[in-house]
């Protein structure tokens, strides 16, 4: 919006006038544009009814077309939500649900399917032979109708087709075709992970195979059957040379035994040592630990015999005699029994040193034996764990392997619910739905339009226009005489006449420029009325007509101003009124306002417009459009207050607000605008409800008129 150039203005001037001070930058907080259906159906109905005649034409020709029998036929296939897994864990056919039957969906009319499937109709359905062509490929594929049943388990295989013909051998050859190949599918890639896995077991094998072989063969050459290879365990050669080591250092033990023994029996230094010898060896021989016993047996009896008989007494003597005997026989008992122990103890010495020496070479032998074979050993231990993994790498494989066959000669996830059955009667046909949605696309675009040539029309209409173009609502509104009263368009011309007065009064505005954007706005006769109007107010009113310049030569020097000799020039029409009001300030302090942006004070212009002033009240000024004219220009920066004058229906937002940026750049003391030739079609909502009121009041005035007229004749 255009700023007012009196910023500084004191109290009275212009600055505090009714006219706006805004600049144009602030249009955003202009009201957006109205949307009046029904006016634009009433302004533009020949444009609506024949775009409503034309869709409807051209849907009925559509229609007429396309209204045909149609028979349609379908297959139900069931979609599991789960697969029927034959193993109890398999993640593989953990899928989302929504998304496996949206690819499902876009699977029925893979480019494979649909060619199997036609390849496999029978001549009298395709009526031909052999591989599917590919335009037969196309246009089952964009014929086939397959969709989600709500939001079920199961999805519809369609085609429809003006005859009944084989239409469900299609649709069944279709869904056959396509439960097989996805029964195969259902793994991604079954066939060659199948045979990845079965080139792994065959190597696995191989791998085995070789290293049982070769462990076969260090066994054979180790003379072991087997070689445990766990943690902590040995190998037979260490087993072996640890027990001879125990049994070697046992003989030792038991040689160095045996020959201790034998010295201390040899030594006899010791009677009761080989007496407790002779003894032991004796109660080892039953034979005789029998005499022994006997013998001991007849000693204590004949010692029991003489123990009552005197020494010289006969049994005494014979006693005595037996008794020596039995002595003799027990000490000859107890030397042999020394012997044989002493014999005993020189062959336990031998054998034990024969065994110590046996059990040292045989330790030698082994340790030898041991020795070369340590790298076999290691070898075979070291086969064990391979050997192991192999056979659960094997094992893994096999399960897999297993599994896979299991899973694919299962049931598919998806099966065959309900067959296509061939349709004996056509569908219901939908023409009464078309024929509504065809009219209501034709009343849609038919209001749509009008309204759109609305929106995008350039042109000023209302109130509203001005002000979302120039940020500011217009001055006044005046309306079309050819289409209103007289005395209705008199009131709008009467309103503008008081804003001026109101400004005149109050802002000390005098001059007042009329211009427009463009030719044919009625400036001319907006001046005219408003001269006649602001007379009516007792205001000194001129009217100056600055679109002519009658034959003025400005080149030569001393020629007056143009602006002094319009003011010169005046027809009878401009009579100056005499007018009844405040005392008019000087000519120094009435241009304060301007704040020094007229031309010089010594220039003819601003001595003519000064001389009007102290003559006049207000100066009336019709110029030329202001975009083509460099004397509107002038007087726009010279005049108090620069009028647009607007014509609605006529005046584009474009001419406006080039015009608007031209008053702008030339920062001028104020600016308003006129709406002129304002019609009943195109005036905003409050000025048409302002206008029926007015008429109203108007009617009512006229028939209280006919009414006392009559009440007059009557009294007459």
């Amino acid at each position: 919006m255009l700023d007012s150039a009196l910023d500084n203005a004191p109290p009275g001037s212009y600055k505090n006038s009714p006219l706006p001070a805004r600049r144009a930058g602030s249009s955003s907080e202009a009201p957006g544009p109205t949307v009046n259906p029904i006016g634009s159906l009433r302004r533009h109905w020949p444009v609506a009814a024949a775009l409503f005649l034309f869709i409807l034409g051209g849907g009925a020709f559509v229609l007429w077309k396309k209204e045909k029998p149609v028979y349609e036929s379908q297959s139900v296939v069931y979609v599991s939500p789960k697969f029927p897994k034959m193993l109890a864990n398999d993640p593989e056919v953990e899928l989302p649900y929504d998304s496996y039957v949206q690819d499902q969906i876009q699977t029925v009319t893979r480019h494979d399917i649909i060619g199997d499937a036609i390849s496999k109709l029978p001549y009298s359905v395709r009526h031909r032979s052999g591989p599917a062509l590919p335009y037969e490929i196309e246009l089952l594929q964009k014929r086939l109708q397959v969709k989600r049943v709500g939001s079920t388990y199961e999805m519809t295989i369609g085609l429809d087709s003006p005859t009944p013909d084989g239409l469900a051998e299609v649709v069944n050859t279709v869904t056959d075709t396509y439960v097989g190949r996805t029964k195969n599918e259902e793994f991604y890639g079954l066939d060659e992970r199948l045979s990845t896995l079965r080139q792994e077991k065959d190597r696995l094998q191989k791998e085995m195979d070789d290293r049982l072989g070769e462990q076969a063969h260090l066994m054979e050459r180790l003379g072991v059957a087997t070689i445990t290879s766990t943690e902590g365990a040995s190998n037979p050669y260490d087993s072996t040379l640890q027990r001879l080591r125990e049994q070697l250092s046992a003989a030792h033990m038991q040689s160095e035994a045996a020959e201790a023994q034998l010295a201390t029996a040899l030594k006899g230094g010791g009677e009761s040592v080989q007496d407790a010898a002779a003894d032991q060896a004796i109660a080892s021989d039953p034979g005789l630990s029998a005499m022994r016993s006997s013998l001991n047996t007849r000693r204590a009896a004949l010692i029991q015999e003489m123990s009552g008989l005197r020494p010289d007494h006969p049994i005494y003597q014979k006693d005595k005699t037996e008794l020596a005997s039995i002595d003799g026989q027990m000490n000859d008992l107890r030397s042999k029994s020394g012997e044989q122990l002493a014999d005993k103890l020189r062959q336990d010495v031998a054998r034990t040193r024969m065994i110590e020496i046996q059990l040292t070479q045989e330790l030698a032998e082994k340790t030898n034996t041991a020795t070369s074979a340590a790298p076999k050993i290691q070898r075979a231990a070291e086969l064990g764990p391979e050997i192991d993994s192999l056979q659960k790498a094997y094992g893994a494989v096999s399960d897999r392997i297993r599994d896979l066959e299991l899973e694919s000669s299962s049931p598919g996830s998806i099966h065959v619910s309900s067959k296509a059955l061939t349709p004996f009667n056509p569908v219901q046909s939908k023409l009464k739905l078309y024929i509504l949605a065809l009219v209501l696309i034709g009343l849609g675009c038919a209001t749509a339009v009008p309204i759109g040539i609305d929106l995008l029309d350039g042109r000023i209409f209302s109130a509203p226009d001005v002000e979302r173009v120039v940020g500011f609502h217009p001055l006044g509104v005046l309306l079309d005489n050819r289409e209103f009263r007289r005395e209705t368009a008199g009131e709008y011309y009467f309103r503008l006449a008081a804003s001026i007065d109101f400004a005149v009064r109050n802002a000390g505005a005098r001059t007042f420029l009329f211009t427009s954007p463009a030719h044919g706005c009625g400036t001319s006769t907006i001046v005219r009325e408003l001269s006649v109007k602001l007379r009516s107010l007792n205001l000194r009113a001129r009217t100056i007509n600055a679109s002519r310049s009658e034959g003025i030569d400005f080149a030569g020097e001393g020629v007056p101003w143009r602006s002094q000799l319009l003011l010169d020039k005046r027809s009878k029409t401009e009579e100056i009124q005499p007018a009844t009001l405040a005392p008019i300030a000087p000519a120094h302090e009435q241009a304060e306002y301007r704040r020094g942006r007229e031309a010089p004070a010594h220039s003819g212009a601003s001595r003519g417009l000064h001389r009007a002033n102290e003559q006049c009240d207000v100066i009336l000024i019709d110029a030329n459009p202001l975009p083509i004219s460099a004397q509107t220009e002038y007087l726009a920066r010279v005049s108090d207050v620069t009028v647009l004058v607007v014509k609605s229906s006529a005046t584009t937002k474009h001419e406006l607000e080039r015009s608007a940026r031209l008053l702008e750049r030339l920062d001028v003391a104020g600016v308003a605008v006129v709406l002129n030739k304002m019609n009943l079609d195109r005036a905003d909502r409050d000025l048409k409800r302002e206008l029926q009121r007015y008429e109203q009041s108007f009617r009512q005035r006229c028939e209280e008129s006919k009414k006392d007229s009559r009440r007059d004749k009557v009294r007459a």
